[in-house]
C-alpha cells in the first residue's frame, strides 16, 4: 500500500469548521500526514499534487465511539457469533473495518471484541497488511455471571467482585486494550432472562475497573440502559455511558456536571426494522425490547442534548442489520430522532468523539498540524445531514483510501 504523497492540495473545496459549525472556501494542504495549511491562495507550489474538489465540503473524519468489528450484521440467528472461528472471526472484522473506512470513519472504538481477534487486525493494519480505521480497542468486556455471555462466549470476560474485576481489567490491558468496556446494566440483545432494567456491576466493581483504568491512563465505557445502573457508572467515575436508554433527568444533569460522554446509538432499531431478513427472523422478545423502548431511548436523548450531556457518536454497528459501512445512518438520526442540528450532530462524530479518546490534539477537526483524516462529500452536510452517508473522498494520515467510486491503496 502507498503511504502519503509529499503534498496533496485539496482544492476548491467548502472547509467545514466543526468548531464554529459553518464552511469557508478554500484550499487544504496535506504535507506527510498531516494538515500544514488551510489556504485562499489560487497556484498550488510546483510538485505538488492537486486534486479539484469544486463544489464538495470537506469534513474531518468521522469518529464512531461504539462497534463491534468482529460481529456479523446478516443474521439474527443470536447464536450464529459462536459458531465461527477465530480465524473466520478476524477475516470478518478486517472486511468490516475496510468497510467502515470506506464510509469516511477513518477511527472507530471497538466496545467488545472476540478472543482479541479484533488486535490482531489492528497490527495487521498497522503492517499494511489490511486497511482500517484508526482502531481503539477495549478487548474482551466484563460482565458478571450473565445469560448474556451464551451468546458471545468470545467477547465476554466473567468477572464476579471486585478482585475478579481488577484481574480482568488488567487482562484486557495487558493484550492491547486502549479502554476497558464494562456492563453496568443487563442488555436488549440478549436471552430472555437477561432484562435490560436490571443492575449488574455493583458501584464497588464499576469503581474497581475505573481505578484501573485510571493507573493505566485509559477510560471505562459502561453499557447502561437502566437509570440506576446509569448512576453507578457515573458516580464510579466511568468516562462514557453507552446507550442511556433509560436515563432520567437527574442523572443526565450529573453527567453534564461532571462531563460524561453519553453514546447514543440511537440507529440500532430502524436498522433492524429496515432490513426485511433481520425483521422477520430476530427473535420475538429482542424485537419486542427494541421497539418497545426506542422511542423512550429518543426522548433520553433529546433530553441530553438539551441538558448539554457531552454527545459522542456511536452506532452500535455488528447488532443485526445494523452494518458496517452504514454508520452514518446514526449521524441522520441523531438529527432526525433527537433534535440536534446537522452542526451539533457533526461535532458530536468529530471533536467529542476525540475528546473522549484523548486525541482532540489530533483529530475531531481540519486544523494545521493535526493529522490528515479528511472526508469529502458532494453536498453541504449542514443544509442536508444525509450528504454523509455518501461520501466521495475518504484520507486518512495523508493516504487517500477511496476518492470517487475508486479505491485507491
Amino acid at each position: 500500500m502507498g503511504g502519503p504523497s509529499p503534498m496533496l492540495w485539496l482544492a476548491n473545496a467548502k472547509i467545514l469548521d466543526v468548531q464554529r459549525g459553518r464552511t469557508k472556501n478554500g484550499n487544504l494542504v496535506v504535507e506527510g500526514e498531516r494538515i500544514v495549511e488551510i489556504t485562499r491562495k489560487k497556484a498550488a507550489p510546483k510538485g505538488a499534487k492537486v486534486i479539484d474538489l469544486a463544489g464538495r465540503t470537506l469534513l474531518p473524519g468521522l469518529i464512531d465511539c461504539h462497534v463491534h468489528l468482529t460481529l456479523p450484521t446478516d443474521t439474527a440467528d443470536p447464536y450464529a457469533p459462536a459458531r465461527r472461528s477465530d480465524a473466520l472471526v478476524a477475516l470478518h472484522c478486517a472486511e468490516a473495518a475496510r468497510r467502515t473506512l470506506m464510509a469516511g470513519f477513518t477511527t472507530v472504538r471497538d466496545v467488545g471484541g472476540w478472543n482479541h481477534a479484533e488486535m490482531a487486525v489492528r497490527e495487521a493494519a498497522k503492517q499494511g497488511h489490511v486497511i482500517a480505521p484508526r482502531l481503539f480497542l477495549a478487548g474482551k468486556l466484563l460482565s458478571i455471571t450473565t445469560s448474556g455471555a451464551d451468546y458471545y462466549p468470545g467477547m465476554y470476560e466473567i468477572c464476579d467482585g471486585v478482585e475478579q474485576v481488577i484481574a480482568g481489567a488488567r487482562r484486557q490491558i495487558a493484550k492491547g486494550a486502549d479502554l476497558i468496556k464494562v456492563m453496568a446494566t443487563g442488555a436488549m440483545l440478549s436471552p430472555e432472562s437477561e432484562d435490560s432494567r436490571a443492575i449488574q456491576f455493583t458501584r464497588a466493581e464499576l469503581e474497581a475497573a475505573v481505578a484501573v483504568a485510571r493507573d493505566n491512563y485509559k477510560h471505562v465505557a459502561a453499557h447502561a440502559h437502566a437509570v440506576d445502573g446509569i448512576l453507578n457508572a457515573v458516580e464510579a467515575g466511568a468516562g462514557s455511558i453507552e446507550h442511556g436508554t433509560f436515563a432520567d433527568r437527574a442523572v443526565l444533569q450529573l453527567m453534564a456536571k461532571k462531563g460524561t460522554f453519553l453514546v447514543p446509538t440511537l440507529c440500532v432499531t430502524p436498522a433492524m426494522l429496515r432490513d426485511r431478513h433481520i425483521r422477520e427472523t430476530i427473535p420475538e422478545h429482542e424485537r419486542a425490547r427494541l421497539v418497545g423502548t426506542d422511542e423512550q431511548h429518543r426522548k433520553a436523548i433529546r433530553l441530553a442534548h438539551r441538558l448539554k450531556v457531552p454527545i459522542a457518536m456511536g452506532t452500535d454497528a455488528g447488532t443485526p442489520g445494523n452494518h458496517h459501512g452504514d454508520n452514518a445512518q446514526e449521524i441522520v438520526e441523531m438529527v432526525t430522532g433527537a433534535g440536534l442540528t446537522p452542526a451539533a450532530a457533526i461535532y458530536a462524530s468529530t471533536m467529542n468523539p476525540a475528546k473522549l479518546l484523548g486525541q482532540d490534539k489530533e483529530l475531531g477537526s481540519l486544523d494545521q498540524g493535526k493529522l490528515a483524516d479528511v472526508i469529502a462529500v458532494a453536498r453541504d452536510p449542514l443544509a442536508d445531514i444525509t450528504a454523509l452517508t455518501q461520501v466521495d473522498l475518504v484520507m486518512k494520515g495523508g493516504v487517500i483510501y477511496k476518492h470517487g467510486r475508486r479505491r485507491i491503496t
